[in-house]
């Protein structure tokens, strides 16, 4: 099963979007979520659903930043998508809050997502590595059944239709189609705690369970219906 037919059965089992919904895709420039705003376009028309994107840009990495905002406009004129971009001051509200700049860019990022969605749907990247990591990083914390279950596919108006799709695959996709994509040079700093968990942590899970991202997203499935 490739990844437009994952995405459609995980939108269909999981009720995520009904005709006539209006769809806010959350897009970085990266391949999770180009791969996404690509494949929710093709399904777009077939179900029935708006589709919008919005980009935000943390204004951390300088001229890769405006890279990336570039690469988003140009990604979605060439799909006929209106896209909405939020410039927001990660590094300004960290300090002012306390918080780190991997929390400070969440809110901020999120809070962007609410703001431009007006209340409806917004569709965020996240894939099955990215639910493993998490799963991992809430348990080294100290996590109960709740941060044990990983990122739910629908929480509220946030809706995953990558949630059941590996890295490998949605890069794979991208490949197949011809779809180019930009990298954030960050995500090799391993002083980012999740960062540190992907490159170091993850690939000697996967020595002793090549299937580790499969096994835990099932783990956690079982936890969300105990639940």
């Amino acid at each position: 099963m490739n990844v437009s037919d994952k995405v459609r059965e995980t939108i269909t089992r999981r009720c995520m979007i009904q005709k006539g919904d209006t769809v806010t895709a959350g897009l970085s420039g990266g391949a999770d979520s180009v791969c996404l705003v690509t494949v929710l376009h093709g399904l777009s028309h077939e179900m029935g659903f708006t589709l919008r994107a919005v980009h935000v840009n943390h204004c951390l990495r300088g001229e890769e930043s405006d890279r990336d905002q570039h690469f988003c406009e140009e990604l979605c004129k060439r799909l006929d998508i209106p896209l909405e971009v939020c410039r927001v001051d990660v590094t300004g509200f960290a300090k002012e809050s306390g918080r780190s700049t991997e929390e400070a860019a969440r809110i901020l990022r999120y809070g962007a997502f609410d703001k431009v969605s007006c209340g409806g749907k917004t569709a965020t990247a996240h894939n099955k590595n990215d639910n493993a990591e998490t799963v991992l990083f809430n348990l080294i914390r100290g996590a109960g059944t709740n941060g044990l279950s990983g990122i739910p596919p629908v929480r509220g108006s946030i809706i995953r239709p990558l949630i059941l799709c590996t890295k490998d695959e949605i890069v794979s996709e991208c490949g197949r189609r011809g779809i180019s994509f930009v990298f954030d040079s960050t995500n090799d700093d391993t002083d980012y705690t999740r960062n540190f968990i992907r490159h170091r942590i993850v690939p000697l899970a996967k020595e002793i369970n090549p299937a580790f991202e499969d096994a835990v997203s099932s783990s956690s499935e079982i936890l969300r219906r105990d639940r």
